[in-house]
């Protein structure tokens, strides 16, 4: 039997703007200082590094063969419900001995709520 050697990949759209991706970088390594045991690497579909195609590429040639793709957006737009299913597929067809699951996007949660809320408070007390 196969040891099991997974991956978790927090993807992102990407950006032209490096600081813009730097905050996906920061996230990702925020989650793996937290997140014992599991390796957490960051993706792009466009206009950053490291493409999630790259990505998937190296980890399955290090012998991953469990990978978990978990979308790092707000909702199911035309990315998630369509462009990054479509890749993954592309991938379980060339490695069919390879599990990728794709997580949900972020999606409504009452914490997102809160720290939106945050943002307003903070606005108001700049705005007197």
């Amino acid at each position: 039997m196969n040891k099991i050697n997974e991956t978790i990949i927090l993807l992102g759209h990407g950006s032209r703007i490096q600081g813009a991706n730097k905050i996906l970088k920061n996230i990702a390594e925020i989650i793996k200082s937290r997140y014992d045991g599991n390796c957490i690497e960051p993706a792009f579909l466009e206009f950053a590094e490291p493409n999630i195609n790259d990505l998937l590429e190296n980890k399955i040639a290090l012998g991953c063969n469990h990978i978990y793709v978990i979308p790092y957006f707000l909702y199911s737009g035309n990315h998630v419900s369509r462009d990054i299913p479509e890749i993954l597929e592309g991938f379980r067809q060339k490695y069919p001995g390879v599990r990728i699951e794709l997580g949900e996007p972020i999606g409504i949660d009452e914490r997102l709520a809160e720290l939106v809320m945050e943002k307003i408070e903070a606005i108001k007390i700049r705005c007197y």
